[in-house]
């Protein structure tokens, strides 16, 4: 069995239970896992694999999401020790998952599908009959449900009126702090209680405080003043903001093991930090706690207001950091025992376990050394100024001296980064005499709220220029070969290939585009209902409400100036990027006599093969040596890398 690239998930009142998502003969499968026996038992053996997983609270069955090509399917149950099961909940239709959560003890479960447009809410005892709470038009993610089973929290548009819903279940409430928060949500007239966000101030759920047993207590990211701040809401409360908690760049977080103790995973320039802090400081603490921690935070990318302007119940809380290795921390859960289960890895170690025990130093790698890193590949950071910010790459290339035909892997999101993390791409590319660039363009994460949103609603034309900024300072010195610098991108990473091939024709001479957007407008209607509310979100409407902007942005729009060899690859079940538009794309290409090949692959829009994967990657290895036929410089064939097994898209995954 090979390692697993998510991290356990821990079963709350049974500290020797857990279960993992792992690759099973290359597929994502779920596994039971004995952590008193060390046993692993494979629980399910689907096709397609499955690539969500849970356990309930007291440990005693195992969930998964079965899911077709579509991405639609219902949750499963199936004993730990093994045993016949079943439907996870009876009566739950067919959908789309938007999330799981249980009560602290398990006797009640929800769920959340999407089903004809809409967010439908479920609640009910594990195998038993659910029963629907509440609906909702679009598209809202489950975040917890509260310990006592009373109230669920749904995390809807950042910045929009639904950014954060609380809806009763209608449990019984038996104390009077636990119902007042019901007691709230339900006197709204529209229905549930909402928390309304706009675009100075965005707010994302995160989970319930699993230790507020008579208050629901829930645990919040806020982002306001360009800032990613650690917030709390109670009914009696309200929204409340921790400014010692502040950071430049974004935040995850979740309760840990005290009372109130809060890890929070901080995201800066393609690494990860992990810290922790403790929202009650003791009395005594306070004054001589605030001066180190002013500085240690400051340091660290927090800021703290000073103490004259936070009254008492604002004093910055304790913040120490957790000894990790350089790197990125993919994911991450916490055992009952504290201890910290991550998936970790850098530009030179592919994805691995990490085991952190906070308050020590120690970090174990179950098993493997750190750097398996054969030496033939060049790595560098690169910064490249532009008058509204710096553009930050990682820059891959072969040992020796330039210029390299280069490729550039444009990430897709727009709300994600790349990384100081293992991609088996850049190793593959590398290997057969090309340099690789992983930028950073507007759009992305992990440089702060402006980088992210502040580019005017030039979705695409901001992204494609930042490429152009980065390809010509490559150029300049010697890395890039003017006339051999390519673009290969996923998802909306193949969007921005396409977009650039039409709207910057004489910069770029080869393209190669998987599960891409072709056809903005069209890709609108025919998406998911989340991938709805993104595009409404990045344009500031729809295709009707600003035609413009969606002409702009979309390839079909330039397909005309397209000259390179492009190669296009869709799935006819990928439910986002759906294939017709990308069919459309290709009969454009064919009509202008642009050399192109389109593959169909299975899988929808992101393969839980990882077979599927290496034969994509093979193929674009193909498309380049053939639209770029000088002789490449290769290694000795006893040190040719081929293309690895371990991991699939260098983590761009769903």
């Amino acid at each position: 069995m090979t390692q697993a690239f998510q991290s356990p998930g821990f079963a709350a009142l049974a500290a020797d239970r857990a279960v993992e998502t792992r690759l099973v003969d290359e597929r994502w499968q779920a596994v039971a896992w004995d952590l008193r026996t060390g046993r692993r038992r494979v629980v399910t053996d689907r096709p397609g694999g499955v690539h969500l997983s849970e356990i309930e609270p007291d440990g005693d069955a195992v969930w998964w999401f079965d899911a077709d090509n579509a991405g639609e399917g219902r949750w499963w149950r199936e004993p730990f020790t093994g045993g016949a099961g079943g439907e996870a909940l009876r009566d739950v239709p067919r959908g789309r998952t938007y999330g799981v959560a249980f009560d602290r003890t398990g006797a009640l479960a929800a769920v959340v599908v999407g089903v004809d447009g809409a967010s439908h809410c479920y609640v009910g005892p594990p195998a038993g009959e659910a029963r629907l709470i509440g609906s909702a038009p679009g598209y809202l993610s489950l975040a917890d449900l509260s310990p006592d089973g009373r109230l669920l929290a749904l995390g809807g548009r950042p910045d929009g009126d639904d950014s954060v819903v609380l809806w009763p279940t209608g449990a019984q409430a038996n104390d009077q702090a636990g119902a007042q928060a019901v007691a709230q949500a339900d006197a709204q007239a529209d229905g549930p209680l909402r928390i309304a966000g706009d675009r100075r101030l965005r707010l994302w759920p995160i989970e319930f405080n699993p230790l507020a047993a008579l208050e629901p207590e829930l645990l919040l990211v806020v982002e306001e003043d360009d800032r990613y701040t650690v917030a709390t809401w109670r009914a009696g409360t309200g929204l409340r903001r921790y400014p010692g908690l502040s950071f430049d760049s974004q935040i995850s977080a979740g309760w840990y093991q005290g009372p109130r103790e809060v890890l929070i995973q901080h995201e800066r320039a393609g690494r990860s930090r992990l810290l922790l802090a403790d929202l009650d400081l003791p009395e005594g603490q306070r004054a001589t706690q605030q001066g180190a921690t002013q500085q240690r935070a400051t340091q660290q990318g927090a800021t703290q207001q000073p103490a004259a302007q936070q009254g008492p119940a604002e004093q910055a809380p304790p913040v120490r950091e957790i000894s990790t290795p350089g790197g990125t921390i993919h994911d991450l859960s916490c055992a009952p025992d504290g201890t910290l289960h991550c998936v970790w890895s850098r530009e030179s170690t592919p994805p691995r376990p990490l085991v952190l025990r906070p308050g020590t130093e120690a970090a174990h790698h179950p098993g493997q050394g750190l750097d398996p890193d054969q030496g033939g590949t060049s790595r560098s950071r690169r910064w490249t100024p532009r008058p509204y910010g710096r553009i930050h790459s990682f820059v891959s290339t072969p040992v020796g001296e330039g210029p390299w035909p280069t490729l550039f892997l444009v990430h897709g999101g727009p709300a994600t980064h790349d990384r100081d993390s293992y991609d088996p791409r850049v190793n593959a590319l590398v290997g057969r005499g090309y340099a690789v660039v992983r930028t950073n363009y507007r759009g992305s994460t992990g440089y702060g709220a402006r980088w992210q949103h502040e580019y005017g609603h030039r979705v695409g034309l901001a992204q494609i220029e930042d490429l152009a900024a980065v390809r010509a300072e490559l150029v300049a010195d010697g890395t890039a070969l003017a006339e051999r610098t390519g673009l290969c991108g996923f998802s909306w990473g193949g969007y921005l290939t396409l977009l650039a091939l039409g709207a910057q024709p004489e910069l770029w001479s080869l393209g190669m585009a998987a599960q891409p957007i072709a056809d903005y407008p069209a890709a609108y209607r025919t998406t998911t209902p989340a991938l709805r509310e993104l595009d409404r979100q990045l344009f500031g409407g729809t295709p009707d409400e600003v035609p413009e902007r969606y002409r702009a942005a979309d390839p079909r729009s330039y397909v005309h100036q397209v000259r390179s060899p492009v190669l296009l690859v869709a799935s006819r079940t990928d439910e986002r990027c759906p294939p017709d538009q990308v069919a459309r794309y290709a009969e454009d290409l064919r009509r202008l006599a642009v050399p192109h090949e389109l593959l169909w692959v299975d899988g929808g829009h992101y393969s839980r093969r990882t077979a599927d994967h290496r034969s994509v990657l093979a193929t674009m290895v193909r498309f380049a040596e053939h639209a770029w036929p000088a002789p490449l410089p290769l290694p000795p064939r006893g040190d040719r890398p081929g293309v690895p097994a371990e991991l699939v898209e260098g983590g761009e995954q769903p």
